[in-house]
C-alpha cells in the first residue's frame, strides 16, 4: 500500500514536514513558556505601568479639555468614564497575572519525557491526523480521539498521550480501516505552504527565544533592558501623576 502513497505524489516528504511543523510549533509553545517563566515578572510590571501611563494621559486630556472650554473639571465624572475606558487594559492585565501564575505552577518535563511525548504524538498523528488521514477526519470517534491528543500534546501528559495511542490503534482495527492507503490532493501545493510555515516559525518569535534562552548573557541584557524600561515609565508616571494634582486631580 505504501507504493500507492508514493504514486499520489511525494508523501514521504509531506508527511515529515507535516509533523515537523507540529513539532516546530510544540517547540515555539515550550519557548514562550519558557521565557515567561524567566521574565513574566519584569513584563507584568513594565505592561502595569504602561496601563497607569495611558490612563493618567487620559485624565489630563479630558481636564484639558474642559479647562480650554473655560469650565472647570468634574473630576468624579471624568475618572468614571476613563475607568470604564480601561476596562479592557485592565482585563488583559488580569488575564497575563493569571497566565503567569498558571505557567509557574506547571510540572517540569524531563528531556527523556520531552522525546517520549514526541514520539508518541508523531505514532499518532501519523495515523489520524486530520491533515493526513481525511478518513479519519470523518470519523466523529477518531476525531475525538485527535481533540483529545492534541490536548494531551499540549499539555506534556504523557500517560494520556500513550493511553491514546492504544485506543486510536484499536478503534482502526474495530472500523476496519486501512491507514496505510491515504490520498493527498494538492500535495505539492500543500508541501509548499509547510515548507513556508516552518520558515516563518522558526524565524519568529517565539521560537527564536531559544536563542535568548541559551544564552546567560542575553538573559541579563533583556533583563536590563525590562529594568530601564521600567524605571522611564515609572518617572514619566510621576510627571503626569504631578501633571495631574497640578490641574486639580487626585
Amino acid at each position: 500500500m505504501d507504493i500507492i502513497r508514493v504514486a499520489l505524489g511525494d508523501y514521504p516528504r509531506y508527511e515529515d514536514l507535516l509533523l515537523k511543523c507540529d513539532m516546530y510549533k510544540k517547540e515555539a509553545e515550550l519557548y514562550k513558556i519558557a521565557y515567561d517563566q524567566v521574565f513574566g515578572d519584569l513584563e507584568q510590571e513594565l505592561f502595569k505601568l504602561k496601563i497607569l501611563c495611558i490612563e493618567y494621559k487620559k485624565l489630563i486630556r479630558y481636564c484639558q479639555i474642559e479647562i480650554n472650554k473655560g469650565k472647570r473639571p468634574d473630576f468624579d465624572k471624568i475618572e468614571n468614564s476613563v475607568s470604564e475606558e480601561m476596562q479592557g487594559y485592565y482585563s488583559d492585565l488580569e488575564a497575563m497575572v493569571k497566565y503567569h501564575r498558571e505557567i509557574q505552577e506547571l510540572k517540569t518535563v524531563t528531556e527523556e519525557e520531552m522525546a517520549r511525548i514526541k514520539q508518541t504524538y508523531r505514532n499518532i498523528a501519523k495515523l489520524i491526523h486530520p491533515d493526513i488521514n481525511s478518513a479519519a477526519a470523518d470519523s466523529e470517534v477518531l476525531s475525538d480521539l485527535w481533540n483529545r491528543t492534541v490536548n494531551a500534546y499540549r499539555n506534556n501528559d504523557l500517560k494520556k498521550l500513550e493511553e491514546l495511542e492504544f485506543l486510536v490503534n484499536r478503534t482502526l482495527e474495530e472500523l476496519g480501516m486501512d491507514h496505510n492507503s491515504i490520498v493527498v490532493a494538492d500535495i505539492e501545493m500543500k508541501i509548499m505552504c509547510l515548507e513556508n510555515e516552518i520558515k516563518t516559525i522558526t524565524s519568529t518569535d517565539p521560537y527564536r527565544y531559544k536563542y535568548l534562552l541559551e544564552d546567560e548573557d542575553k538573559i541579563k541584557s533583556k533583563e536590563e533592558e525590562f529594568e530601564r524600561e521600567i524605571d522611564e515609565h515609572s518617572s514619566y508616571l510621576d510627571e503626569l501623576r504631578d501633571k495631574y494634582k497640578e490641574l486639580g486631580g487626585f
